[in-house]
């Protein structure tokens, strides 16, 4: 080969290579140069629309905010939202629609545990992003996934070493009835703690009774519970559920406190249930109810009522609080991202988040490498003379969650 030759195909080499290092890398899907597609689903409709509508509209108001002040590194958020009716089937069905036809960049979860179920195996498949605001199914977190990330909830074991400890510890009660629904999430939450009963303190409840999502009826139940005669009678279900149950409880005479889980722990439940909350403990997700009178949750409560001005009594509630606060947590992580988003760059950013919070009504969030587990952190709450207020109680028992991650 002649030297010319050799120089021609040298100097051609070059500029191809140039040309390659200044071509766009290729475009992450729902990323344009001023927008972020974000892909977000929950029930709407259904037993659990209660979680799903406040869900939208809390992620709605943050965006809405958000968006309002510049985005975030000049673009803006745009929300699909899709119905999954509370069912696994349903909530896969719009996990495909929003990833394969939508060709969103992520997804912002609000179906709780009954749809989420249906969608991780196929999330994990394609590798999308996935932040679960509030759902505390075990799959989410453990096994690790590297694109699945929990925000507001906790993962369902903490839930059962806080209400074990609580229980015993707090409440000094050895006899535990459970009264528990048959789906997702109040059936994990009634086992996790049946098993930390059993694990801590060697104590076994002395009746579990279950009821079907939608029961207007629980006085079979209750009367197996009074028969058993717990001390302690813990419900996991939905907030209308429990306060049917509660006002039961009552008519049939017993009077041992209820122990609630984490969604009934709203302004709703005591809307619902009246005077028969009284003595009620649970655990709360937010440090600030939104039936709070601290100022910053009636400075939150304000704009709400200003976006929402026509909704029920009953909202916001909790769901409301805790999507809003994640969105925000998402768009700090987006922005600490700069310029180039990518999926890869986002997780990076998320697992550096540590303690963001957008203010006083939300409880921060931290991730790391290892875990994807936002929150570890509840607020235990009683209701006294028609209110939840804050109990002076602090968890001593160091949590066996993390040491699985190492």
């Amino acid at each position: 080969m002649s030297g010319a030759r050799r120089l021609f195909l040298a100097f051609a080499t070059s500029l191809a290579l140039a040309a390659m290092a200044a071509a766009p890398a290729a475009a992450e899907q729902g990323v344009t140069a001023d927008s972020v597609n974000i892909g977000a689903f929950g029930p709407i409709t259904g037993p659990a629309a209660y979680i799903g509508l406040a869900g939208r509209d809390g992620a709605g108001m943050a965006i809405k905010e958000i968006n309002a002040a510049g985005g975030v590194n000049g673009r803006k958020l745009n929300m699909i939202f899709e119905d999954d009716g509370h069912s696994p089937a349903k909530a896969l069905a719009a996990v495909k629609k929003l990833i394969d036809q939508d060709k969103v960049f992520m997804l912002f979860n609000v179906a709780g545990s009954n749809g989420t179920i249906g969608t991780i195996d196929y999330v994990k498949e394609k590798g999308v992003i996935m932040f679960v605001s509030f759902a505390s199914a075990p799959g989410v977190t453990w096994p690790f996934a590297k694109n699945l990330f929990r925000g507001g909830t906790t993962e369902v074991p903490r839930y059962g070493e806080l209400y074990a400890e609580y229980i015993v510890d707090g409440l000094k009660a050895q006899k535990i009835g459970i009264l528990s629904g048959r789906e997702e999430y109040p059936k994990n939450e009634g086992d996790a703690l049946t098993k930390q009963l059993q694990k801590w303190y060697e104590i076994t409840p002395v009746k579990r009774a279950e009821f079907n999502i939608g029961d207007k009826d629980f006085t079979p139940q209750l009367l197996e519970l009074q028969q058993a005669n717990p001390q302690v009678i813990a419900f996991f279900g939905n907030p209308a559920e429990a306060a049917i149950a509660l006002r039961q409880a009552k008519e049939l005479g017993l009077n041992q406190p209820f122990f609630v889980g984490t969604t009934m722990v709203d302004q709703g439940l005591l809307t619902a249930a009246g005077p028969a909350a009284e003595g009620a403990n649970g655990f709360a997700l937010i440090p600030l109810l939104p039936g709070s009178s601290d100022p910053a949750m009636k400075a939150w409560r304000a704009k709400w009522n200003a976006e929402y001005p026509n909704l029920p009594a009953s909202r916001p509630n909790i769901f409301d609080v805790l999507a809003y606060a994640d969105i925000y947590v998402l768009a700090q992580a987006m922005r600490n991202c700069g310029k180039d988003l990518t999926t890869d760059r986002l997780i990076d950013a998320l697992e550096n988040l540590h303690d963001y919070r957008v203010g006083p009504i939300a409880s921060p969030r931290s991730f790391a490498k290892v875990h994807h587990i936002g929150n570890l952190r509840l607020q235990p709450m009683q209701v006294k003379n028609g209110e939840w207020v804050q109990v002076p109680w602090e968890s001593k028992r160091p949590s066996d969650i993390l040491q699985r991650y190492h």
